[in-house]
């Protein structure tokens, strides 16, 4: 039995909406982590002697969208943290919504759910009793 043109057209743009969802959700965890990167560069550099200059001032200048603001230290490397923080929750996050998109699309797609996708790491009291089994 043949299916009309209108039923495979709209299965096709079901189907690529849901691989365009996923396809952008993967170049924005692409863009976060190059941001968390950059942060993460920058804090090494607070960290060390770089850090407030060589003058022992407590302020620096730091770049803002386009413009240069000269402010503390400290208040510098804590809105850094801060942003880190929130891109680590911003990342995990995509990457747990990217697994229920990815079966979707395998369930529009009538393929097999991909295996390990739904895997959860061992929470701390898992390990500990994975110790006490094997006599560590």
């Amino acid at each position: 039995m043949a299916k009309s043109p209108e039923v495979v057209q709209q299965y096709l743009e079901e189907v690529e909406a849901a691989a365009e969802d996923i396809l952008s959700d993967r170049q924005e965890i692409i863009t976060l982590d190059r941001r968390r990167n950059t942060n993460r560069e920058a804090l090494r550099q607070l960290a060390g002697d770089g850090g407030a200059g060589k003058t022992g001032d407590s302020r620096m200048w730091i770049c803002v969208g386009n413009m240069f603001l000269r402010m503390p230290t400290g208040f510098v490397k804590n809105s850094i943290e801060k942003e880190q923080k929130h891109l680590d929750s911003e990342i995990n996050n995509l990457r747990n919504g990217l697994h229920t998109k990815v079966n979707l699309l395998n369930d529009l797609e009538h393929k097999q759910a991909t295996v390990g996708t739904s895997l959860k790491p061992l929470s701390p009291e898992e390990w500990q009793a994975v110790r006490q089994d094997s006599g560590r």
